[in-house]
């Protein structure tokens, strides 16, 4: 009789549905976390005052990214000419291996990621084609484009600060890519804009949304005051203007802070972050 009671309990027990597994019983898969990705490319410049301006660009952009972005010195590559006095380690900035650089980027950044490309010193245009002035051979706008395309990263910022930037944004446009240049296609002259927007990225002044950061947008627009006061205060005639692209029309605009009332660029370089 005790033999019969004890199985009836032991069927009902092995009948009664399985406990669920806590949260810290779950198997989770890890999600591999968001990584930030650059590459500063200094061109050539055969003015020595111009070029000592570049190298201090290069050398608080470097400090921006490890110190204010914090990412890993991994995570940041410096294309620099021999004569530079900013990054004596870093590779020349050849076309080839520019595009080796690109490749080797293109193998680690994944479409989570988000990739930064910087270029700031001459360039020319023949044929309606921008030139990237570097050692040895010139590379097209058009060229650059096609091996920045390699990276996948689901939000690319790319920055050139040379003459004639605007050129470049519509080769350059695509999904998730804002554009920032130093000036318009039209404006072929020497370009200050690094020496402003590098600063201005950190500068909490600049946060006019109060929301305790300081937006690309908000870098820009005010890069672009300064510029204004720059050639004013000196009563020059004003041979920049910054433009922006991230609505993926091509066009780049002068004044992407109006966006919510030109219903044009900007909304993307709004909420577009570097630094927390």
């Amino acid at each position: 009789m005790i033999g019969i009671i004890f199985l009836t309990l032991l069927i009902s027990v092995n009948e009664l549905p399985a406990a669920e597994a806590t949260d810290s019983e779950k198997t989770t898969v890890p999600v591999r976390s968001k990584k930030t990705y650059v590459l500063v490319v200094s061109g050539i410049n055969k003015d020595p005052n111009e070029r000592l301006e570049k190298d201090k660009s290069v050398s608080d952009l470097r400090n921006f990214f490890l110190d204010s972005v914090k990412i890993e010195a991994g995570q940041l590559s410096i294309l620099m000419v021999k004569s530079s006095s900013a990054d004596k380690t870093s590779q020349i900035p050849t076309a080839e291996n520019l595009k080796k650089t690109i490749d080797t980027l293109a193998r680690s950044i994944k479409p989570q990621d988000r990739f930064i490309f910087y270029y700031l010193g001459q360039a020319n245009v023949v044929t309606d084609k921008l030139r990237f002035n570097l050692p040895g051979e010139d590379i097209t706008h058009e060229k650059l484009a096609e091996w920045l395309n390699k990276i996948s990263a689901s939000s690319t910022l790319i920055v050139l600060d040379c003459p004639a930037a605007g050129l470049a944004a519509k080769a350059m446009t695509c999904p998730g890519r804002i554009i920032v240049c130093a000036c318009t296609s039209e404006q072929r002259y020497s370009t200050q804009f690094s020496r402003y927007f590098i600063p201005a990225l950190v500068d909490r002044e600049n946060d006019i949304d109060a929301d305790g950061r300081v937006s690309l947008l908000e870098a820009f627009t005010s890069t672009s005051q300064h510029l204004d006061n720059f050639y004013r205060q000196r009563q020059l005639l004003k041979t920049e203007t910054p433009v922006l692209e991230d609505n993926q029309d091509g066009i780049p605009s002068r004044h992407p802070w109006r966006f919510e009332i030109d219903g044009k660029d900007g909304r993307t370089a709004s909420k577009f972050f570097l630094s927390e």
